[in-house]
C-alpha cells in the first residue's frame, strides 16, 4: 500500500508507532542508525542495560523508551576512557562512527520510524520549530554518489512507484524481480548499492532468504519494506538490517536510501 503525504499518514504513523511494543522501535531506531543490525542490536542491549526504565512496563511509552536509549547513548560517548578495555561496551562505542546531527536523527525518528516531529524533538532534545527543522532536513536529502539499486517487490504498482522515487533521488535503478530466485540473479549481475525488497513475496516470507544468499558473494545495505514490522524485528538471528513500513510515502523511501548510502556500515 503506498499513502501520499498529508494528514491521513501522519495519524496512521502515530496509531502505528504508539501501538508497537517500545523494545521494538528501539531497536529498529538502533539498527536504522547504522543500517547495521549486528551494531544496532549491541547498541540497544549496552544502552538499554544503562537504564532504570521498565521497557516492559505498560506505562513506558514509546517516546519514554526511546528518550532513555539516547540519554543511555549520550551518556556512553562522553564518559569514553582514552585506551578502552578490548571488547568492552566501551570499545564497541569508540569503534562507531560518530551518531548523526540532530537533523538527521529527526528525520529518521520521523521518516523511517514514524514518530512525530513533537515527539521526536523530545527524544533528541531539539529546540525549536521541530517541524520547520524536519522540513529542512528533507530538503537537504541529496545523493552524493553514483547509486544503483535493486527493487524486489512482487506487486507491480509498488515496484513502479519505488523505481519512481528512486529516480527522481537521482538513483538508477539497475534491476527488478518479483521473486527470491530472480532477486538473486538479478543483484549478482547488477551489483547494486543498495537493495529495496518486499519481506513477504507471494505471501512468504522469503525476501530475507533471498538478501542472505545475495550477501554471500555482494555485500550492500538493504531496505525492507513490510507491513508487519514487529513481526520481522524479534531479536532473532536472521533479521533485516533496516525496515521501513507499509503504508510508506516517498519520504520514508527517500530518508531511508539516502541514509543507507550515507551510512558507514561495520
Amino acid at each position: 500500500m503506498i499513502v501520499r503525504e498529508g494528514v491521513s499518514k501522519d495519524i496512521m504513523s502515530v496509531l502505528n508507532i504508539m501501538t508497537r511494543p517500545p523494545l521494538g522501535v528501539v531497536r529498529q531506531f538502533s539498527r536504522a542508525v547504522f543500517a547495521d543490525r549486528l551494531i544496532g542490536d549491541e547498541l540497544m542491549r549496552m544502552t538499554m542495560a544503562r537504564v532504570s526504565i521498565d521497557p516492559g512496563s505498560s506505562s513506558s511509552s514509546v517516546v519514554d523508551v526511546m528518550s532513555a536509549f539516547m540519554h543511555s547513548w549520550r551518556m556512553a560517548l562522553t564518559e569514553r576512557p582514552v585506551k578502552p578495555v578490548l571488547f568492552s561496551d566501551a570499545a564497541l562505542i569508540d569503534a562507531l562512527p560518530e551518531p548523526p546531527d540532530d537533523k538527521r536523527l529527526l528525520l529518521l525518528m520521523c521518516d523511517v520510524m514514524g514518530l512525530m516531529p513533537a515527539q521526536a524533538a523530545k527524544v533528541i532534545g531539539l529546540e525549536g520549530d521541530p517541524a520547520a527543522t524536519l522540513r529542512e532536513a528533507r530538503q537537504a536529502l541529496t545523493i552524493k554518489r553514483q547509486a544503483r539499486a535493486v527493487v524486489v517487490e512482487d506487486e507491480p504498482l509498488i515496484a513502479a512507484d519505488i523505481r519512481s522515487i528512486l529516480e527522481r533521488l537521482g538513483v538508477e535503478v539497475a534491476g527488478e524481480a518479483s521473486s527470491a530466485e530472480e532477486a538473486v540473479n538479478v543483484t549478482v549481475a547488477s551489483k547494486p548499492d543498495i537493495i529495496l525488497a518486499d519481506y513477504n513475496l507471494d505471501g512468504r516470507e522469503t525476501g530475507i532468504d533471498a538478501v542472505l544468499e545475495i550477501n554471500e558473494s555482494h555485500d550492500c545495505p538493504v531496505v525492507f519494506i513490510t507491513g508487519f514490522p514487529d513481526r520481522v524485528l524479534q531479536g532473532d538471528e536472521i533479521e533485516p538490517d533496516f525496515v521501513i513500513s507499509k503504508p510508506y510515502t516517498p519520504d520514508n523511501v527517500r530518508a531511508a536510501v539516502v541514509h543507507c548510502l550515507d551510512a558507514r556500515r561495520a
